[in-house]
């Protein structure tokens, strides 16, 4: 069963805001993978029953930082805070790694950004991150604005600098501020209210295997920086 017609059966605020439909584009190719899920806000519980409806051979894992008086058959549910460092490694040294994430948690933009800095590193290569209602990026009281959209710290402001990582081969200048995921995204998609953020290593041409400069590509920069 398609994951549209799934997404009919329960009340999930995916369905309305027209999510579900870029889901089953997004993650059509991990339907019957032995993998592991992890969903940030877990609500009255129906993104995960879709979830678990859908991804049949998977290991799926639900954190809130609010006690749910439910139980999802073969999902875990752990209660504890997004922007809590420990917590999240708890869940990490329990899962290990993970090859989904979805952010629809508290929505706060330091809380996505704090999670994302932490999770992606556990985020295995090819796996998809994404981060729902992105709407409250310019809403103040979620730390976001409407009136500086080139305010720092935003969510959305956080997730556009994600697309320097992609072209960081471009980045051939001898001062070039290189960030922790250069090399480790292959494409950051934006639609509205929502953003899916694809992991793949990729090679750095102006890098060696140790990833640093060797003396020729140090010639090379200072050149091509001049000229």
């Amino acid at each position: 069963m398609k994951l549209i017609e799934i997404g009919k059966k329960y009340p999930s605020s995916k369905n309305v805001s027209g999510f579900i439909e870029l889901y089953e584009k997004y993650f059509a190719d991990f339907k019957d993978k032995k993998i592991n899920i992890l969903e940030i806000g877990v609500g009255n519980g129906d993104s995960l029953r879709i979830w678990r409806e859908y991804f049949v051979n998977a290991n799926i894992c639900g954190i809130d930082i609010d006690k749910k008086n439910f139980i999802i058959d073969n999902v875990e549910i752990l209660i504890g805070d997004q922007s809590d460092h420990s917590f999240l490694q708890t869940v990490v040294n329990k899962y290990h790694k993970f090859d989904i994430i979805i952010d629809d948690g508290s929505h706060m933009s330091k809380d996505i950004i704090f999670s994302f800095n932490f999770l992606f590193p556990f985020l295995n290569d090819r796996g998809i991150y994404a981060v729902e209602d992105l709407q409250t990026s310019y809403l103040p009281r979620f730390g976001g604005s409407r009136l500086n959209l080139n305010k720092k710290k935003t969510s959305m402001n956080f997730l556009k600098s994600l697309t320097d990582s992609i072209n960081y081969e471009c980045g051939n200048k001898p001062f070039f501020s290189k960030s922790l995921f250069d090399g480790k995204i292959k494409s950051v998609n934006f639609y509205q209210n929502i953003a899916f953020i694809y992991k793949e290593r990729s090679v750095n041409y102006f890098y060696n295997q140790d990833n640093k400069p060797s003396v020729s590509d140090k010639i090379k920069k200072i050149i091509s920086y001049f000229f």
